[in-house]
């Protein structure tokens, strides 16, 4: 494990008072009894990840230990990690994954967390992970860093570009692109730089006439070519034809029920690319999918733990690591961008199996 260590003075022998919210109250028990069992913690409260909230309103701890899902709702703890970030910002909160994917981890810390846990390590080490974070420290595994990392790397920037037109900008109109690439609103990037909203509409009307772009879904593509041109030959930027011929595809293979087909639909809704711009449709599809999503995990879920009695632990060690691996080099997955998502995806092997899927012949051969 890796952890920061920023400069500490003695360590005081008072015990860490520890909150714990695990997926569902046995969990939550069980769990503080473990904890609790070590001298240097005590459980100051146990419950659901909302009655946490209400715990850290009447009682003083340390750190909060949260499962990033509760039994009954997806990253339910995350957002419960989120309010207690913002009202005690004190409290040090350490979130438990199940697996350690990417984007989990990136959400933990985005939510607030100061260490990630997951599930697959010992018990020894997440008392390691909480007295660490209690002392200040963040506690995140290599393969956590190496996500975060790639995460800041990816952000879209103009740092570095030494792209004719990207020289054209002014300082200023460099941090307001980066913020508009970034998707922030006017509003927010207004508040950010502290100027007006109609000052930032002036800045972006002359940065979009100076880098020869109509949006910021074209203004995107131009930082993320720039950025990426030399290293995986991508150019140009995705036409809007192309963006909609992939669309009617998707939205077939939607309405048909394809989880990942929903995912893609919503974005192109909720960004008006390659379909009208309509956020009610972009709520439908994207709720079709988290739904969907959430019954596949529940049942994929149930099938694992199975598979956990009868594999060998060396080799579900081995297949995890694959697993991360595999995770952290999906750029399909990982693609924050729904024009970039359905470009890639158009020609992939998972779009040809969503294909047979929506025409019945994917579920004859799996018969």
């Amino acid at each position: 494990m890796m952890s920061y260590h920023p400069p500490t003075g003695s360590t005081s022998e008072t015990p860490i008072q520890i909150f714990v919210a695990d997926r569902n109250r046995m969990g939550s028990q069980l769990l503080a009894e473990s904890l609790g069992r070590d001298p240097r913690f005590e459980i100051t409260g146990v419950g659901s990840a909302t009655e946490i909230v209400s715990l850290a309103a009447s009682r003083k701890a340390d750190v909060a230990v949260i499962s990033a899902d509760s039994e009954t709702e997806a990253k339910k703890g995350l957002q419960v990690a989120r309010t207690l970030n913002a009202h005690h910002p004190q409290l040090r909160i350490v979130v438990l994954l199940e697996v350690s994917t990417r984007d989990g981890v990136i959400a933990a810390f985005r939510c607030g967390a100061t260490g990630v846990f997951c599930r697959t390590e010992p018990l020894s080490d997440l008392l390691t992970c909480i007295d660490r974070v209690s002392r200040g420290e963040i506690w995140a595994s290599r393969n956590h860093c190496e996500f975060l990392l790639e995460a800041f790397r990816s952000t879209p920037s103009c740092e570095g570009i030494e792209a004719d037109k990207i020289r054209l900008l002014s300082q200023r109109e460099l941090q307001v692109a980066e913020c508009a690439a970034q998707g922030q609103s006017n509003k927010q990037i207004a508040d950010h730089l502290g100027l007006s909203e109609h000052t930032i509409k002036n800045y972006l009307f002359r940065i979009f006439e100076k880098l020869g772009v109509s949006n910021r879904f074209e203004l995107l593509f131009l930082l993320f070519k720039e950025c990426n041109a030399q290293a995986t030959g991508r150019v140009g930027i995705p036409s809007g034809a192309d963006i909609g011929h992939s669309i009617e595809n998707y939205l077939k293979a939607a309405e048909e029920g394809v989880v990942a087909a929903q995912f893609v639909v919503g974005l192109a809704h909720l960004e008006g690319y390659g379909v009208e711009k309509n956020q009610r449709s972009a709520y439908y599809w994207l709720r079709m999918a988290e739904e969907n999503s959430w019954t596949i995990r529940h049942r994929s879920r149930a099938l694992v733990e199975e598979l956990r009695s009868v594999v060998n632990t060396d080799d579900i060690e081995a297949v995890e690591n694959s697993v991360a691996i595999g995770v952290q080099e999906n750029k399909l997955l990982r693609s924050n961008h729904p024009a970039e998502f359905i470009k890639a995806t158009t020609n992939s092997p998972a779009r040809a199996f969503a294909r047979e899927l929506s025409t019945g012949s994917g579920a004859k051969a799996a018969s």
